[in-house]
């Protein structure tokens, strides 16, 4: 399956959602070393020091719900980094990924129409894998205290998705056993309009 790997993007997300209109592969896998304009759900900026990991996978989306591959990235990242690391990591749902209770991660699923009107999407997944320190106001964020290999983390976060794909959505156990707000009472957002539980 094809790979692009680039030391410096400005998104992940927008080079592999650009592949996926023009029809490549599904599992076409983008890579950057660091990203210059990376963003998180609701076009928030990502964070995305050198050291880290920053890929994007093309899928074919019809009719899968984006939420439901985004959990199953979020335990593909979980079983990838304990098999890479030995790092145990929570998640924080929907689409955040810690490490002692500290974000080190998160996930992105874009859908898109391609230009002949098929249904694709795009899962966006970071880690910070190196030592790099974040700056100013994301001083707090977590990684691990040595780096450790990308290149099999990547191979292993996409095996874990591609093979997931066929049985969503049977990963739903295991994201629930991972996620450290089940049981929590937590409020949200929903186009822009907060909301708290029982609304």
């Amino acid at each position: 399956l094809p790979v692009y790997y680039h030391d410096s993007l400005p998104s992940t997300n927008d080079m592999a959602k650009e592949l996926a209109r023009q029809g490549t592969a599904q599992g076409t896998l983008v890579i950057a070393g660091t990203q210059t304009k990376g963003r998180g759900m609701r076009g928030r900026s990502f964070i995305s020091p050198e050291g880290g990991l920053y890929m994007s996978l093309v899928v074919d989306g019809g009719g899968i719900l984006p939420g439901l591959l985004t959990t199953l990235a979020a335990v593909a990242a979980v079983r990838a980094v304990r098999e890479t690391s030995g790092h145990v990591l929570g998640i924080k749902w929907v689409n955040d990924l810690l490490l002692e209770g500290k974000k080190a991660g998160g996930i992105l699923t874009e859908a898109l129409t391609t230009d002949d009107g098929k249904m694709r999407q795009v899962i966006g997944i970071g880690i910070n894998t190196g030592v790099s320190p974040f700056p100013g106001q994301y001083a707090g964020l977590s990684g691990p205290e040595e780096a450790y290999p990308r290149e099999r983390l990547a191979a292993l976060m996409t095996g874990h998705l591609l093979n997931g794909l066929a049985k969503i959505p049977g990963h739903m156990d295991e994201y629930r056993a991972l996620c450290q707000t089940v049981g929590r009472q937590v409020s949200f957002n929903v186009e822009k309009s907060p909301r708290e539980p029982g609304d």
